[in-house]
């Protein structure tokens, strides 16, 4: 007699968190007992931001469409869409009747997802909860901890905060970073492939620049990327440029990069693949500005990076990084120090924090063994 699979359904927002989740999304395929179930909207869909559902859709050619994006560049805009998605949601897991729901980090379409699936009843899971960043992303993320029914947290430091908020143990299961089973056991492009995707000589070093606008600075968010421009001109080096996030003020940082747009020395992406971008981090010289995955995965490829301002103020990361403030001269200093033989031999020794490269395995069989009933869905505080 047939066993019916359990339906895994999962949203993807951005580039960013389709990256992460790419090999646990794999596994849970691949899983006999599992059928996946992908959603694609938000900045996927949002003009101007790369179009990147075609990527998800070249590897996972079912992922559906949500249709709902970022209007404008501010706070209305994100409350905009978080209704637009919650009503279109509502309809779509009505339909589709998923037995469990994958949440990723701390972006509103996944607090939206988590609400959604508390109130219709439906499991989910939740990766890389009980981490430590600032502004309303924290907020965002321990909300969804806290409306998940399990937690995946990446590192058992994270694991410890997610008990501390009252959650009981028996959720919570530490299953490593994500990104690592790429990273460690799926070819990439070689540095050949890449120098020439970008057009430089063999041996060319570069800087690779990812800030994303920070939620309750947003006066200051042209001013600020100025800033690392103009840290990164001084240095000499071309600089590869990604586009920030959708998020309120990210196209004020979007007009600041393409005023550089006839700078022969920088290039600039709207969006890249996640490979490719994974090879980018590990044949950069450094990497600079505020992305969260500038802590989580250079410490596998000992890229140097600059990390600045108060957007990843507090979360765990590698000795890899050097913390700085908006101000150009700190941010040049920085750069320099990250370039020099003596700061990376250092860096051959770093040990990285965040797993083994196993994580969707892991997960899938986590899930695959799961009860789904009442116990899952009946929360209590543990103290």
């Amino acid at each position: 007699m047939a066993t019916t699979k359990k339906k895994i359904a999962y949203i993807s927002g951005t580039r960013a968190d389709f990256g992460i989740m790419t090999a646990i999304l794999e596994a849970i395929r691949q899983h006999p007992a599992l059928d996946l179930q992908l959603y694609a909207t938000g900045v996927h869909l949002t003009p101007g931001f790369g179009t990147t559902y075609r990527m998800i859709q070249k590897l996972f050619s079912r992922t559906k469409l949500i249709r709902a994006s970022f209007q404008s560049d501010d706070f209305f805009g994100v409350a905009r869409f978080s209704g637009q998605f919650i009503s279109k949601l509502v309809s779509i897991f009505s339909k589709d009747r998923p037995d469990f729901v994958l949440l990723l980090g701390d972006r509103p379409e996944q607090l939206c997802v988590a609400l959604v699936c508390l109130y219709l009843g439906i499991p989910a899971g939740h990766f890389r909860g009980g981490e430590v960043s600032s502004t309303f992303d924290e907020t965002a993320r321990h909300a969804i901890t806290k409306l998940a029914s399990l937690h995946f947290p990446a590192t058992k430091e994270a694991a410890k905060r997610i008990e501390k908020m009252g959650e009981e143990k028996w959720r919570i299961h530490t299953v490593g970073e994500a990104s690592l089973d790429v990273i460690l056991h799926q070819p990439l492009p070689s540095r050949e492939a890449v120098l020439k995707f970008l057009g430089l000589a063999a041996g060319q070093k570069f800087i690779l620049l990812t800030q994303h606008p920070v939620s309750y600075e947003l006066a200051d968010t042209s001013q600020q990327i100025r800033e690392t421009i103009k840290a990164v001109k001084a240095i000499g080096l071309p600089v590869v440029v990604t586009y920030p996030h959708a998020d309120a003020g990210g196209r004020k940082i979007i007009l600041e990069i393409e005023r550089e747009r006839d700078n022969s020395l920088f290039k600039i992406f709207p969006s890249l693949e996640y490979k490719l971008f994974l090879a980018l981090e590990r044949e950069a010289a450094v990497w600079v500005g505020n992305s969260s995955g500038a802590l989580v995965e250079s410490s596998s490829f000992a890229t140097p990076v600059v990390n600045i301002g108060t957007r990843q103020k507090g979360r765990q990361r590698g000795g890899n990084v050097l913390d700085v403030g908006y101000d150009q001269d700190e941010i040049i200093v920085a750069i320099k120090k990250s370039l020099a033989l003596s700061y990376l031999a250092k860096l051959k020794r770093l040990k990285n924090p965040w797993g083994d490269g196993k994580t969707g395995k892991r997960v899938a069989e986590i899930i695959g063994n799961l009860t789904i009933d009442n116990k899952l869905l009946n929360k209590q505080i543990a103290y």
